[in-house]
């Protein structure tokens, strides 16, 4: 359970999060595709009935998992009809559970259905390529991208961590904005580059207030989460635009004796 609660970001995005899966739900939903989804995709959804997810495909833009439900995007909303004009292979059979209009990441069952394998497919380009033999062999690849990300270890607050980093790196942060993932997150400009810091520790779920279901969905998003349970809770996150800027700022945090470290890194030696 703990691992497939790993697989989901947070906070949960909650306009992109469905009501709880019930056996009704997933019957009605396996009648309306004519196939029985994966058990792996059920159970994974039964943690959280879909949503962004915070691993990925290497080298691939995939970021979310639809769940089942009334609200987009789900993955019963399944209309290849415009798209049978633009490529040159079988559509019926493929049930997408990713994807922005363009490309899909899809349930395939052409081939096998009972067991289907895992397609991208790329309608503008009339491209298809198998990624996994199945959806547990998907989640399988699925790892966290985490290159660039730095971790300040510390249990001072964000803002004492900012207030901090600009006596010591001749900066100033822009007001913390909340607006693109839902928790604060500080900017600044350094030279041509720039930083951005943000907590680890989040609101469980969020939703825009200019966003139609507001009033309903953010009831939910009460309660705290981490972004990254492999770190302390009170760690903040650190980040650059280029590299010379990263490499410069260890250097000077460093001489101030503020731990910072590879998010990478820590991550690996917990494997």
């Amino acid at each position: 359970m703990k691992e497939l609660e790993s697989i989901w970001q947070k906070p949960i995005y909650l306009s992109y999060l469905q009501p709880k899966l019930t056996d009704e739900i997933i019957e009605g939903a396996e009648q309306k595709l004519g196939y029985k989804l994966p058990n792996e995709f059920i159970e994974l959804l039964k943690v959280q009935n879909g949503g962004y997810i915070r691993k990925n495909l290497e080298e691939s833009v995939n970021d979310k998992i639809y769940g089942i439900g009334p609200y987009f995007p789900s993955i019963t909303d399944v209309d290849w009809e415009e798209y049978k004009d633009w490529v040159s292979f079988e559509l019926e059979g493929l049930i997408p559970f990713d994807g922005d209009g363009h490309w899909y990441i899809c349930l395939d069952y052409r081939n096998n259905k009972s067991t289907p394998e895992i397609t991208y497919v790329d309608t503008e380009c009339d491209n298809q390529e198998k990624v996994a033999d199945s959806f547990s062999d998907y989640l399988s690849q699925l790892t966290l991208g985490v290159d660039d990300e730095l971790v300040i270890s510390t249990n001072d607050t964000i803002s004492e961590i900012s207030n901090q980093l600009e006596s010591i790196l001749n900066i100033r942060f822009e007001e913390p904005d909340s607006f693109a993932h839902g928790y604060d997150e500080y900017r600044s400009k350094l030279d041509s580059s720039w930083i951005w810091l943000s907590p680890n520790l989040v609101p469980k779920g969020f939703v825009r207030k200019n966003e139609d279901r507001y009033e309903e969905l953010v009831k939910l998003s009460e309660g705290k989460a981490t972004r990254f349970p492999e770190i302390p809770e009170t760690s903040l996150l650190i980040s650059f635009s280029e590299e010379k800027t990263r490499d410069f700022v260890i250097e000077k945090l460093r001489d101030k004796q503020i731990e910072i470290n590879s998010l990478k890194e820590i991550i690996e030696k917990k494997l």
